[in-house]
């Protein structure tokens, strides 16, 4: 598994909309919603307030699968 971290991943927003609309970008957002998005906006609400380390390890659980790993490694190829 990866250790997941946030500033291993910087997306400008054409990043951002490309990795929302291929197909890894999309089953990755299936895996952050598992629990019907509950993690995922607490992991955002974390990063709004400026709390970049509570987000990660909220967020760490789902993104350190094998998949989410494989998933992200895609994504930072394209």
């Amino acid at each position: 598994m990866s250790d997941f971290n946030f500033s291993n991943f910087h997306f400008s927003e054409a990043d951002v909309r490309k990795a929302l609309t291929s197909p890894e970008g999309l089953k990755l957002l299936q895996i952050l919603n598992r629990d019907g998005g509950k993690k995922l906006r607490e992991a955002a609400d974390a990063l709004k307030n400026g709390h970049s380390d509570t987000a990660q390890q909220i967020l760490a659980p789902l993104v350190e699968t094998e998949e989410a790993a494989q998933l992200l490694k895609k994504l930072k190829q394209e």
